[in-house]
């Protein structure tokens, strides 16, 4: 849930607004945090805590990321202080991994110790349904039954390769909305028409094409979507929790709303099944289904349903559609590498107008190019937070049990040491070994996560990518408005749990295939 909820850690902090009297609440209160410090007697037989940048009274160091782009600011501090590096946000520690043997040593070595989730976030408890969705959940056995059935049941090879129909209805509509524009030479925002495709597209293999509650409860998940990254005194001051209990009663309305859709939409699934009507392929038919017959250790509840389908609405729509509108800006400014991407779609598609999502293994270097796209621009730049569970050891340093634990993918993504002097640069060719993927098996590339936590719906959001930028490459010829240089093309993300363009992608399309 991209995506993703590590970004609630660092909202652009209208805290300032209130650190007086945050800091006057602290020092009337007890103090609840937990000593970092040992006792004198101990120095010697405990290794240091890893370094960090100087921390203020009662804040730490959460003047330093306040209003910034948090996976751009640690990045720069772990070149000042290492790439395991301990941050004080309020009365929370942060230890924040950077680099590839930091990431290794975690994942291989403290794997087990570091599975866990922080089970105190104020979102989490309320728009996950008190930890019930995967991505959230505390590891042990419901997390480990539910991330199997997602490997077996909801979002399989072959479940994903269902929904193909599913993918080229939504393309296009796409596409021939893109053409009627292109007629036109209307400039039009890439960005908003690939999301709104992505979300169409989740709710179509969710809850079909005939479900009427689909434009309502679109609206509520991109509301609630919306509510990931607010702010929480809580999440950084657990002892000034009462202080959240207007953004709690915010998100808990949220889940109101999102509750009576969804409860309308599972008791019609639920007849649907007594009538032997179900459409069986539908995410939304399994778990129904795997609801009402039991026999689970771990019984799958209503609760557990609505949790699993927002977190794919939120895992599979800002994911897709935000890494669609990167390769796009990429590719826009950076011609030459545009060219080669179209002329080896479109020679492969000779004599053909439709493309088929059967014809995505013969463009090798459009898959060159998402790589690069999420080596650059990963959807969710800051892993989800982890928790250590029982103090330990990272690279000669001292985790605290219950620090929270942050991997930066985007500082792996650009790491020099590991992608060189133009680690900055979009070079899709940097890939062409193929010795470098994305399973997480290459601690200096890791855009969907590693370990026990990757991402689960993996392959049903690389699918949407593939089969739509192909048609975008293959049907269009794409510019810059009028006037407008691609040097001008601003390349900024902004904060938020995919890390979208921090301005819309506006371009000019020609229709160079004809639509089929």
């Amino acid at each position: 849930m991209a995506m993703e909820l590590a970004a609630s850690l660092f909202f652009p902090f209208f805290i300032t607004l209130f650190l007086g009297f945050i800091a006057v609440a602290l020092l009337l209160l007890p103090w609840r945090g937990r000593s970092t410090g040992t006792h004198k007697s101990h120095r010697q037989q405990v290794a240091p805590l890893p370094p960090g940048p100087p921390k203020l009274p009662l804040i730490g160091n959460i003047h330093q990321l306040a209003g910034s782009n948090p996976h751009r600011t640690l990045r720069r501090l772990a070149r000042t202080h290492g790439p395991l590096m301990l941050l004080r946000l309020g009365q929370i520690d942060l230890v924040v991994a950077s680099s590839v043997e930091a990431v290794e040593e975690i994942v291989k070595r403290h794997d087990l110790n570091f599975s866990s989730r922080p089970s105190d976030m104020t979102f989490s408890n309320i728009l996950t349904y008190e930890g019930l969705s995967v991505s959230m959940a505390p590891y042990g056995g419901y997390w480990k039954q539910m991330r199997k059935i997602y490997a077996t049941e909801l979002l399989n090879p072959g479940r994903v390769k269902s929904f193909a129909t599913i993918r080229e209805d939504m393309i296009r509509k796409l596409t021939a909305e893109i053409a009627g524009k292109a007629s036109a030479q209307t400039p039009l925002d890439l960005g908003e028409m690939v999301t709104s495709m992505a979300y169409e597209l989740v709710a179509r293999a969710a809850f079909g094409k005939r479900c009427k509650q689909q434009a309502e409860l679109l609206q509520l998940v991109k509301e609630g979507v919306s509510l990931l990254t607010s702010f929480a005194v809580g999440d950084m001051y657990p002892s000034l929790k009462i202080l959240d209990t207007l953004t709690e009663h915010k998100l808990k309305r949220a889940r109101g709303k999102l509750d009576k859709v969804f409860d309308e939409i599972i008791a019609h699934r639920q007849v649907a099944r007594a009538d032997e009507t179900t459409e069986e392929d539908l995410i939304i038919d399994v778990l129904v289904r795997l609801k009402d017959e039991g026999g689970l250790e771990f019984p799958i509840t209503t609760d557990s349903i609505k949790a699993v389908v927002l977190e794919i609405f939120a895992g599979g729509t800002e994911t897709s559609s935000t890494t669609t509108e990167w390769a796009m800006s990429e590719l826009v400014k950076n011609p030459e590498t545009m060219e080669k991407a179209q002329r080896e779609i479109r020679e492969a598609m000779r004599g053909k107008s439709k493309l088929e999502e059967s014809d995505i293994p013969n463009f090798s270097y459009l898959k060159l190019v998402i790589k690069e796209t999420l080596r650059l621009h990963p959807p969710g730049p800051l892993f989800l937070p982890r928790e250590c569970t029982n103090t330990c050891e990272v690279m000669g340093y001292r985790v605290p049990a219950r620090a929270r634990v942050l991997i930066n993918g985007f500082a792996l993504g650009r790491d020099e040491a590991y992608w060189g002097a133009d680690a900055e640069s979009f070079k899709p060719e940097r890939f062409e070994s193929g010795s470098v993927d994305f399973r997480g098996f290459n601690f200096e590339f890791l855009p969907f996560g590693v370990g026990r936590r990757i991402c689960p719906g993996m392959n049903f959001g690389l699918s949407a990518v593939e089969v739509g930028l192909a048609n975008l490459l293959f049907h269009f010829d794409w510019k810059l408005p009028h006037g407008m240089k691609t040097e001008d093309l601003d390349m900024m993300e902004i904060f938020g749990s995919s890390a979208p363009r921090k301005t819309p992608l506006v371009v000019l399309a020609d229709l160079a295939i004809p639509l089929p």
